[in-house]
């Protein structure tokens, strides 16, 4: 008769079925890792927002719910518009200045936002055919993600006491877990519910200022590309202690040049333009917004440049993960590997 399995045998044994479960969970988050990372997203940007709701309703259901539909769905619609137009006028820059190399380099999501025509009846009959069944195929895929995105958000904002307190509980003999975790938050807050709204909030300024300028500007003259502008300012608050004057600087320079050149712009407008985004769109916000980037030890810098690297290396929601993989990381670094270190060198 077979010998029973011994306790080493069988944490041998759970140790290989816990890999096992581990491995087809992850294949099945990786497969819907886009939808994950705008749901940690969305939770982080409405979680203090949820809180209030919930203190006056005590219904974790119906404030998750309010929540998400009345603030989450809102910031994705106006994220979605603005990376649409900014994309058709990137690329609408780039073809008129002539700098091919990059316009080539946005192709791809030019041609997530726009399509191109066959040439010929049936060319356009088959095109059209085509694009009904893309368009289909992709409402029902963005429908998925979405899906996914929102029941995320919702149990977390929902229960994300009971995970911190199962996460305690379980790993209540590793103080450095814990604390880990609680720093990863923190930052995930600051960087969530601080960066992007500073981001938002100077950026959704500086396109209202750029399209009120571009109206009172003299006739041929006027902001051209404001929207794309605009959400450069916003994304440049990140840069350390110059942020968005590394738009609007360069901007008013150029229009100096055409007014100097004598392309028909008038030297008011170029002054005009400069005043009043350095006292409406960085002044007075840096004044109320500040304070949401001034928590944490993330660089600013850095946190610009896995914005950029994030969304060149994962694509559309490489913005939206590329935050969770610079924290985690540099909390490893920072936190975790001189303790591992530490300990092999002392048991060396």
């Amino acid at each position: 008769m077979a010998s029973p399995l011994t306790g080493n045998h069988k944490s041998t044994a759970w140790i290989l079925v816990g890999v096992l479960i581990t491995v087809v969970v992850a294949f099945v988050l990786y497969s819907f890792v886009g939808a994950i990372a705008i749901g940690i997203f969305l939770y982080y940007a409405t979680r203090s927002i949820y809180r209030w709701v919930d203190q006056r309703t005590g219904r974790p259901n119906v404030s998750a719910t309010l929540t998400l539909l009345t603030i989450g769905l809102p910031i994705l619609l106006v994220l979605a518009y603005a990376a649409f137009t900014g994309v058709q006028e990137a690329d609408r820059f780039f073809a008129a200045t002539d700098l091919e190399y990059f316009r080539t380099a946005l192709e791809p999501y030019v041609d997530l936002v726009s399509g191109s025509d066959d040439q010929g009846l049936l060319g356009i009959f088959r095109n059209n055919i085509s694009r009904v069944r893309g368009f289909a195929t992709g409402t029902l895929t963005w429908m998925l993600r979405l899906f996914v995105a929102f029941t995320l958000a919702f149990y977390l904002l929902r229960d994300d006491h009971k995970l911190a307190r199962w996460f305690r509980r379980t790993f209540e003999n590793q103080p450095s877990a814990v604390a880990f975790m609680e720093r990863v938050d923190d930052d995930l807050t600051t960087i969530y519910t601080g960066n992007l709204i500073t981001i938002g909030v100077s950026g959704l300024l500086a396109v209202v200022v750029y399209y009120g300028l571009d109206v009172v500007a003299p006739a041929g003259v006027g902001i051209q590309f404001p929207i794309l502008l605009g959400l450069l300012t916003g994304v440049a608050t990140l840069i350390p202690s110059v942020g968005m004057k590394l738009v609007y600087v360069p901007y008013t320079a150029y229009l100096v040049w055409q007014s100097v050149s004598g392309a028909g712009t008038p030297l008011w407008f170029p002054v005009v333009f400069f005043v009043v985004t350095a006292v409406v769109v960085d002044f007075v916000p840096d004044i109320f917004i500040r304070s949401y980037v001034s928590k944490g030890e993330l660089n600013m810098g850095l946190i610009l440049l896995m914005y950029v690297l994030g969304a060149v290396a994962f694509g559309w929601y490489g913005v939206f993960l590329a935050p969770v993989i610079l924290v985690v990381f540099v909390h490893f670094a920072r936190d975790i590997l001189p303790t591992l270190l530490g300990s092999d060198a002392a048991t060396g």
